[in-house]
């Protein structure tokens, strides 16, 4: 057994093949899983690595393969619980994968998240992109330079760019049929930017959804908020003060419902009694305010590996961007739930 004297630099890929007491091809094929080695094999050089304290020189390698086993992240708000709460997901499969994470905050500045992209390019494998800017102009350059990238929650209408996403159509349909079920007469819809996909999506599924119930367009009131609590604060102060009479309000994030629970007490409307108030996300914090959030549930984890294995696919075997479409669910608390008197 060959024991690495103190101080004499750090291990190299030549001391665990010793150690292990292989070929130095299969050791950094068992490290790197390039070609097939068998287990007995694999078990050995796992182990000398670990007892060496050996570290891969990412640098060397990316010079060797082309690539830097490193992925760039660009999301527009990390204090956000949904993105937050995928960011998490996604940090820990990169951790088990031996990818680094270039994490970008644009802080939905559309200039930032555009220069942010064209600096990764040069330096990340792929890039999964959270975007609240989905214009093509934005992701020539990244693209025209063959950059991998998958988009996150917000689409992309566009050649090239994998996707996933949720049904956002569909969460906005059952939105409006659960509301009108749980006895809302006059509707307020609490959208997001104009910009944004989801929003644009998840209001239109509203919309369907209360015309297919036999809903007049006209007891629909809708008012444009940030997805923020304070955007909900806000845009339910609007809503109110216009239409008092909603007595039904579907907001495009959670973030917007609980502002405007929050708002709606201030202003001496009880919710659900006086207002139904049903989100979208299902955030942790919707099922801990009191009254507990009325929700559309998104597969958060399972849409952050989905696209953490889509990139890296796309990264390391090439091949056609796919769109991955989840489906969501309806999530009853006590939001939506008036108490009848007998």
């Amino acid at each position: 057994m060959k024991i690495v004297p103190p101080g004499r630099g750090p291990v190299t890929l030549r001391d665990v093949a010793e150690h292990a007491q292989v070929s130095i091809a299969t050791a950094s094929n068992a490290l790197t899983g390039a070609r097939r080695v068998g287990p007995d094999s694999v078990e050995r050089v796992l182990r000398s690595a670990a007892e060496l304290g050996y570290r891969p020189n990412g640098v060397a390698r990316s010079l060797r393969t082309g690539l830097h086993r490193s992925i760039g992240l660009v999301i527009p708000d990390v204090t956000n619980p949904f993105w937050a709460g995928m960011v998490s997901v996604i940090e820990g499969l990169a951790d088990e994968s031996g990818f680094q994470l270039s994490l970008v905050n644009t802080g939905f500045d559309a200039g930032r998240e555009s220069a942010s992209l064209t600096r990764l390019a040069g330096s990340v494998d792929g890039v999964l992109l959270f975007s609240t800017n989905p214009r093509a102009t934005m992701l020539a350059p990244a693209l025209g330079g063959g950059l991998p990238i998958v988009a996150v929650d917000e689409g992309f209408e566009l050649e090239g760019i994998g996707g996933v996403y949720s049904d956002n159509v569909g969460g906005g349909r059952l939105a409006a049929e659960h509301l009108v079920d749980a006895g809302g007469t006059v509707f307020g819809l609490l959208a997001g930017p104009a910009s944004l996909t989801t929003a644009a999506q998840r209001s239109a599924g509203f919309a369907a959804g209360l015309a297919g119930r036999g809903v007049d367009p006209s007891r629909l009131h809708r008012v444009t908020a940030p997805y923020s609590f304070e955007g909900g604060r806000e845009g339910v102060r609007r809503m109110l003060d216009r239409h008092p009479e909603v007595d039904a309000l579907f907001a495009c994030t959670d973030n917007q419902a609980i502002g405007a629970t929050f708002e709606a007490h201030d202003l001496g409307r009880l919710v659900p009694d006086d207002l139904l108030v049903c989100g979208f996300d299902d955030i942790s914090w919707a099922s801990r305010i009191t009254p507990a959030l009325t929700t559309l549930r998104q597969d958060s984890a399972g849409m952050a590996r989905r696209a953490f294995e889509q990139l890296v696919e796309l990264v390391t075997h090439g091949g056609a961007p796919e769109v991955t479409v989840f489906p969501v669910s309806l999530v009853e608390r006590a939001s939506t739930r008036r108490v009848t008197s007998v």
